[in-house]
């Protein structure tokens, strides 16, 4: 092939792209016309009436049962980071009680030669030292679980549980 006839061939299949692109434009334009002509006021309301209708009745129904999902899980996670707190608190308890008993510890020497000058001071700290001494070994537990169940009440109510 020669190269005019390439190039009309060429000219022709323009010539049809353009005859296509101007009969899809003129279509696209009818169908916008009679789109908008379809929609008049009233038929708009009454389409948003029925599917408002339709969207209402199947809607609240599915978020509800959603939801409880969603309060389960804030639920479960405050519960979680209430026992990781609790945690926490427990072992600084615990090293509150260490630090006390070194300090009576201390205490308990600095106060001998102070029972020559002052017994009454001296019998005021043994028996200090001996009430803390009769405590139940569980009096630490007790005043942890105590403090533990406090945290968690106080998780409970922020986290909307009751």
């Amino acid at each position: 092939m020669n190269f005019e006839k390439l190039k009309n061939k060429v000219d022709q299949a323009e010539n049809t792209l353009e005859a296509n692109e101007r009969r899809v434009g003129a279509d696209v334009r009818q169908l916008k016309d009679s789109w908008r002509a379809l929609w008049s006021p009233g038929r708009i309301i009454v389409v948003g009436l029925a599917s408002g209708f339709l969207i209402g009745r199947a809607e609240p129904l599915q978020t509800v049962a959603r939801s409880g999902g969603l309060l389960r899980l804030s639920s479960t996670l405050m519960t979680l980071f209430s026992g990781i707190t609790a945690a926490s608190a427990a072992g600084d308890a615990e090293a509150a009680v260490e630090t006390g008993e070194e300090e009576a510890r201390r205490t308990a020497v600095a106060s001998e030669p102070l029972a020559a000058v002052a017994p009454g001071l001296a019998a005021s700290a043994d028996s200090t030292r001996r009430r803390r001494r009769q405590l139940p070994p569980d009096a630490n537990d007790s005043a942890a679980q105590d403090y533990l169940e406090r945290l968690a009440s106080a998780a409970r109510q922020a986290g909307g549980n009751g």
